[in-house]
């Protein structure tokens, strides 16, 4: 089973589609995620329930299968270098998304993303370890 730490984006858009497409990455993948993303999507909530496709009566149900396939990961397991080096990386592509590519760098994971700008601009970088979720639909 390949293992990869997610990011919020590929969260938002498992919950805003409801594709069954999902459902695949989620039986044939482990996926990290950092306590942090909880936070994000929190922030995020009035959008997901504004904008999703799922009806609200099946939200709730659809949500809680998909957590149940995540492995939320605490911040206090991340290293201080981690995170630096994480910064380091991100800082001038999106600091938001230093948590996500902190745990990818302590655990040693590809990071799965929705956000090409992200994927593209580590790449750029030297940082080959991502992989965006076009990229693994392609794969699986």
């Amino acid at each position: 089973m390949k293992t990869y730490v997610t990011d919020a984006n590929v969260l938002f858009s498992c919950l805003l589609s409801g594709n069954d497409k999902y459902k695949r990455i989620f039986k044939e993948c482990r996926l990290y995620l950092p306590d942090f993303a909880l936070s994000e999507i929190q922030e995020h909530q009035a959008e997901i329930l504004s904008k999703t496709k799922i009806p609200s009566s099946d939200l709730r149900t659809y949500t809680l299968a998909v957590f149940d396939y995540l492995i939320v990961v605490p911040n206090f397991l991340i290293t201080t270098q981690s995170y630096l080096a994480a910064f380091r990386l991100c800082k001038d592509i999106d600091e938001d998304d230093t948590a996500y590519l902190a745990l990818s760098i302590e655990f040693d994971l590809p990071l799965l993303t929705n956000d090409r700008i992200l994927a593209e601009g580590l790449k750029r970088k030297g940082y080959t370890n991502v992989i965006t979720l076009t990229e693994l639909f392609d794969i699986l």
